[in-house]
């Protein structure tokens, strides 16, 4: 144990002032208001990134907290009699959201102490040097809402800020005007050097402790450089090795599928949106826990909607790209492939992203204003082995003297010296009945439910009613020994390889276990809570909601395509829905690397389609309502992991 740990507190206030506000990042970054800010989150950001492997303090070894390379960090992670450092990892866990609080507090305030080196290195000025200094107090981290469109594409995906190879900034000394700076944004490289001053591989022998390994066959100690849809094992290692922004692959993962735009025009919603809006509906959770993960304890208290959370909507952000290319994967002719592998989808490496603090930042936003909509729930319904808001979460201390970060210590994130954008009218202590209601407003608004697409056809059952699908999955992340899969799903057919599942007409929906190998391929210990997890038989939960694919397109039906249009929804009536998904609804896993896997590898998933009914609300201060889910169990049945299939459990999913 070092002799003072680092002590992470956030960035320092002033008294009687405003919070500083983390804002969505391409209104932030397009604001000229905050040209000093952009100007300096972007060259400390380069600054941090050059820093030696070897530093506690740099890129690397803060990305490395996440799991690889497996290393110590503020002298935690190495606890006896283990002999090797295992990863911090908190997935699948209740701590999931609070353990990434104090995360991305700590790169917020690297950040920080960063820009405070550089502006005191430059020869400038006293009055131009208080400006930078007022504008790094002001700074705080932006995010990436993935849930809204971007006006570069007119489309989901990742912001412009993080697809340009530079961005005009403000330069130091030059009374404001503005140069093209080299985007850090775009990737990461290895700042290993050797005798020649070129990076090395990040497995390299001269790495020493801090090598990343391979993940399987995954190729990361071969990786000079941060990649996005880019590594493929179809190309020399020459041609992505040092690092592949595919930036419109990414989008294309990102965007919305292909049912979405029908003859009819785009909904007004999409699976994004639709899935962020039951975040937070009213009544959708019974408790903090299963809001915050995919952890399914089997509890006998919960309900079918308790099935989506937090930590799933996380785990299907398509950013990085799990295809790493191989003879089994079937060509495609044109547009997006979905090959390419890239660091954002392996939990290992997914930190050595730039973007993954930014996807991280809007985790954290999310469930600050989930917790602003639902106050006292915290920790409420604890179950099984579930730690507690008073365990430490390593390896994050706040002071000098050792004292680690609980969850209740990163409760309220005020706090911690920052607010956001949407939620900077909400008042000192506990939110009022007005400011919820406003709050719910402003999601009604950013994220239109399944709901406000069925009240403008004009149909409803009584009482403004309507009938809702979802698929809700049982599965074990830890089933092929902890790698990641996709479990794909689609109405009819896939009418290309799985691979390129996000341009397929017929593809609705999928969900990713983001896990990682429990043993790495030098044999050890990856991970300790995801041991424990295993030997425990803990599972996961994972909700799709189903009404808008089905509004679109249901089908395959005597071989053609049954198309519902809107102003015809009394026919998702659940006899006829239950009877076509029968025949339609198909599901395939896939591994991370792009193997396509046998349902039968997976014994302890369950997979259900279930109705219920949705209340659209009648104004813009209410949110939707969704109760009542049923299995449909013809839907299902006799499929592998449906209902009544001998190799699946059968009894994980029940009735509300």
């Amino acid at each position: 144990m070092p002799t003072s740990t680092y002590p992470i507190v956030g960035i320092p206030t002033q008294t009687g002032q405003p919070l500083p506000l983390r804002q969505e990042i391409t209104a932030w970054a397009n604001n000229d208001d905050n040209r000093y800010q952009v100007s300096l989150f972007l060259r400390a950001l380069a600054n941090l990134k050059a820093k030696p492997v070897e530093e506690q303090l740099g890129f690397f070894q803060i990305a490395g907290i996440h799991s690889y390379p497996l290393v110590p960090w503020d002298g935690e992670g190495q606890p006896e009699p283990e002999p090797n450092p295992p990863g911090f990892c908190n997935h699948n866990l209740v701590t999931f959201p609070t353990w990434h609080r104090p995360y991305v507090l700590l790169y917020e305030q690297v950040l920080y102490e960063n820009m405070l080196e550089l502006i005191n290195s430059w020869s400038i000025g006293e009055e131009e040097k208080a400006t930078w200094l007022a504008a790094a107090s002001q700074f705080r981290l932006p995010y990436w809402d993935w849930g809204q469109k971007q006006v570069y594409t007119g489309d989901y995906g990742i912001p412009q800020i993080c697809v340009l190879n530079t961005w005009n900034i403000v330069k130091p000394g030059a009374k404001g005007a503005k140069e093209p700076f080299e985007n850090p944004l775009t990737g990461f490289t290895n700042p290993k050097k050797n005798s020649s001053g070129q990076s090395v591989p990040m497995g390299d022998k001269l790495m020493g402790q801090n090598a990343i390994l391979d993940d399987g066959e995954l190729p990361w100690s071969r990786c000079i450089g941060v990649s996005r849809y880019g590594i493929r094992k179809d190309q020399p290692e020459s041609v992505w090795n040092k690092g592949v922004n595919n930036w419109e692959f990414s989008n294309a993962a990102i965007e919305n599928p292909q049912w979405y735009d029908g003859h009819e025009g785009p909904l007004k919603s999409s699976s994004f949106a639709d899935a962020l809006s039951r975040l937070f509906t009213p009544g959708y959770f019974s408790s903090w826990e299963t809001f915050a993960s995919t952890a399914h304890n089997n509890p006998t208290d919960t309900s079918n909607t308790d099935f989506m959370s937090l930590e799933y909507i996380h785990n299907v952000n398509a950013t990085g790209g799990s295809y790493y290319a191989s003879k089994d994967i079937p060509p495609h002719p044109v547009g997006f492939s979905g090959l390419g592998l890239g660091h954002m989808a392996d939990v290992p490496v997914a930190a050595f992203d730039p973007i993954f603090w930014l996807h991280h930042c809007n985790i954290d936003r999310l469930c600050a204003m989930w917790q602003a909509l639902n106050w006292n729930r915290w920790f409420d319904k604890p179950q099984g082995n579930d730690p507690a808001p008073s365990e430490p979460l390593h390896p994050f201390h706040y002071d000098t003297q050792n004292n680690s970060w609980t969850s209740d210590r990163g409760r309220d994130w005020r706090l911690l010296k920052y607010q956001y954008d949407d939620l900077k009218d909400m008042p000192p202590g506990e939110p009022t009945p007005e400011f919820q209601a406003s709050l719910r407003r402003r999601i009604n608004d950013l994220y239109p439910s399944t709901g406000s697409v069925v009240a403008d056809t004009g149909y409803s059952l009584e009482h403004n009613s309507f009938n809702d699908y979802i698929i809700n999955v049982v599965y074990d992340r830890y089933a092929l020994n902890g790698r990641a899969y996709s479990i794909l799903f689609y109405l009819g057919d896939p009418t290309q390889g799985l691979n390129a599942s996000k341009s397929d007409r017929n593809f609705v929906g999928a969900v990713y276990t983001f896990s990682a190998p429990l043993v790495s391929n030098d044999g050890r210990t990856t991970c300790d809570n995801c041991g424990k997890q295993q030997a425990a038989k803990v599972l996961s939960k994972a909700q799709i909601p189903l009404t808008l694919p089905l509004i679109r397109r249901v089908g395959p039906i005597g071989g053609g395509y049954s198309t519902i249009p809107a102003t015809q929804l009394g026919l998702l009536e659940p006899g006829t829905v239950e009877r076509v998904l029968h025949f339609g609804l198909k599901w395939y896993f896939v591994a991370i690397g792009g193997r396509q896997v046998e349902a039968s590898e997976f014994p302890n998933t369950e997979i259900a389609v279930l109705q219920g009914r949705g209340q659209h609300p009648v104004e813009d201060r209410i949110m939707p309502r969704y109760e009542g889910y049923t299995k449909l169990r013809e839907a299902t049945k006799n499929k592998s992991l449906g209902y009544g299939h001998e190799t699946g459990p059968n009894d994980l999913i029940g009735d509300d």
